[in-house]
C-alpha cells in the first residue's frame, strides 16, 4: 500500500532521505534547532524532523519556502544526489538500516564545507575581497588538478587564465 510521502512502507525512498539529509546540513550550518526552523515556517518539529530523516517527502512549495528561507537555490537539495548509485524503488538506505558508503559519508562532509565557505563568502561585501578570494581558489583547484587531483574534472578557466588562452594578457 502506498502512503503519502514514502514509496512503499518497508523502506524509505532514496531521494527523500538524500533531501532530508540536506535539510539537516542546511539547518546545522545555519546554527538553528529544529524549533527554529518549524516555527519559522509554520510546521512542528516533528515534521520538520521527519522530513530531514526522510520519513515524509518535501513537497515542492515547502521546498521552495525552505530555499528562501536559508537563502540557498532549490538545486542544492539535490547537488550530488546524480552521482549516487540508484538502490532501486523501496531498497534499504543508510537512514532506513542500511550500511553508508565512505565515498558518501566523504560528499556530505565536502558538501558542508562548501556551504560554510559559502556562507563566509556570502557575508564579504567588499568587491575587491571577494575577488581576492575567488582568484585565490581558482589558484588552488588548479594546483589541485596537477597530480593529486588527477583524474577530476578540472575547473572552468575564468579570468586571467581564460583570457591567456584565447590570446589576451594573462
Amino acid at each position: 500500500m502506498k502512503r503519502r510521502g514514502r514509496e512503499k512502507k518497508e523502506g524509505l525512498n532514496e531521494v527523500d532521505v538524500f533531501v532530508g539529509q540536506r535539510l539537516r546540513e542546511l539547518r546545522m550550518l545555519a546554527g538553528l534547532s529544529q524549533s527554529d526552523v518549524a516555527s519559522a515556517l509554520g510546521l512542528t518539529f516533528q515534521q520538520l524532523q521527519k522530513y530531514e530523516r526522510g520519513f515524509n517527502r518535501v513537497s515542492s512549495s515547502r521546498l521552495f519556502k525552505l530555499s528562501q528561507f536559508f537563502r540557498v537555490p532549490v538545486s542544492v537539495f539535490f547537488e550530488g544526489l546524480e552521482n549516487r548509485q540508484p538502490a532501486g524503488e523501496g531498497a534499504e538506505t543508510p537512514a532506513a538500516g542500511g550500511a553508508a558508503g565512505g565515498e558518501e559519508q566523504e560528499n556530505t562532509l565536502q558538501s558542508r564545507e562548501a556551504l560554510m565557505l559559502a556562507r563566509y563568502f556570502q557575508s564579504i561585501r567588499d568587491p575587491q575581497i571577494r575577488a581576492a578570494i575567488r582568484e585565490l581558489a581558482e589558484r588552488c583547484a588548479e594546483q589541485q588538478t596537477d597530480g593529486a587531483g588527477a583524474g577530476a574534472a578540472p575547473p572552468p578557466k575564468r579570468g586571467r587564465a581564460r583570457r591567456a588562452e584565447q590570446g589576451g594578457h594573462a
